[in-house]
């Protein structure tokens, strides 16, 4: 399992940009500025690992999809940064955003065959329960 390590290496450092455009809210940046300075921040992060990894290569429907994925990234992150600007609380708004990965897994379920175990089920009623406890 020697994704796990690069799995909680990622947990932490999307917290860490959570909370970042959490706190550059309260510092008076509006959600559109936020977004900016997020994808600003990316760009040189996402050519460093392009010139590590090398240049990528690769049929055209696997850029179609990251190219969606991208927008899709966007488009959740304008939704966060507007959920902050209107009182959202950090810990419930992003909670309630990386839910996500329930919908991942049905999806990958049904696209992908893959595998969803009881242990995997009851995980992810145990979170969305959690979620609906943190709301109220």
């Amino acid at each position: 399992m020697a994704w796990v390590g690069w799995a909680l290496v990622a947990m932490g450092f999307m917290g860490f940009a959570n909370l970042g455009m959490k706190a550059a809210g309260l510092r008076g940046l509006e959600p559109a500025s936020v977004l900016l300075w997020v994808v600003l921040g990316e760009i040189p992060v996402a050519l460093a690992y392009w010139f590590w990894r090398g240049r990528p290569a690769g049929p055209g429907g696997g850029v179609a999809w990251g190219l969606a994925a991208g927008l899709c990234t966007a488009l959740a992150l304008i939704l966060l940064n507007e959920s902050f600007s209107r009182g959202a609380k950090a810990a419930l708004a992003v909670g309630i955003m990386n839910a996500n990965f329930a919908l991942v897994a049905l999806l990958a379920f049904f696209l992908f065959r893959e595998q969803l175990q009881p242990s995997k089920l009851v995980g992810l009623a145990a979170t969305l329960s959690g979620l609906w406890l943190m709301a109220r």
